[in-house]
């Protein structure tokens, strides 16, 4: 049984949640714990926070799995839930004005965690990229974040932060210009930047 829940699509573990399948329900949160504590912290750099409200989620979820819905993507329920959930918790602390600061202190932290681009000048390309990211406006970093690293649409991005989709696109657009007139002309930097971006075209 172990070895099927492990791999089982999510659209099934989330029904065999629902139905109160434990195993299923303990695969989805090892599948998606680590994935949603990253989100959270670039909210507060305050771990304990984050897990705190993480660990309300889960419980949350597994005392109310009969009245949950299907859906077609577990990852964007989880951290829209996940999203709502901690900044519930700390708009009390600090107030929404300090969420939107401590999301933008966060960027670089995440940046140095994860490769996004592979070249044999890696390092040196991806300080570029962390640096240029830094430049860019709060909002746009998070779309960015949540359609890059997250795998995100458009629609659920739009969804998460309560703008159309259209907004979403427009951000990304405008985030992408940002990026490439910033960007080194270089004709190898410009071939891996057009190669890495050009997905959201």
């Amino acid at each position: 049984m172990t070895q099927i829940i492990k791999h089982t699509d999510d659209s099934i573990l989330w029904d065999n949640f629902r139905n109160g399948n434990e195993a299923a329900y303990t695969e989805l949160a090892t599948r998606y714990y680590r994935t949603l504590l990253h989100y959270g912290l670039r909210f507060t750099p305050n771990v304990q926070i984050a897990e705190d409200a993480l660990q309300d989620l889960l419980i949350h979820l597994w005392l109310h799995r009969q009245n949950l819905n299907a859906t077609p993507s577990i990852k964007f329920y989880l951290l829209k839930s996940y999203r709502h959930r901690i900044i519930k918790t700390l708009k009390p602390i600090s107030g929404e004005e300090q969420l939107t600061e401590e999301f933008a202190d966060s960027w670089q932290e995440f940046s140095s965690e994860d490769v996004i681009i592979q070249h044999e000048n890696e390092l040196n390309l991806k300080n570029q990229v962390e640096e240029m990211m830094t430049q860019l406006p709060i909002r746009q970093r998070e779309v960015i974040y949540l359609r890059f690293f997250q795998g995100l649409k458009s629609e659920e991005i739009g969804v998460l932060l309560s703008i159309k989709p259209q907004s979403v696109s427009n951000i990304l657009q405008r985030a992408l210009s940002t990026l490439r007139s910033m960007w080194p002309i270089s004709p190898s930097f410009s071939f891996i930047f057009y190669s890495f971006f050009e997905i959201i075209l």
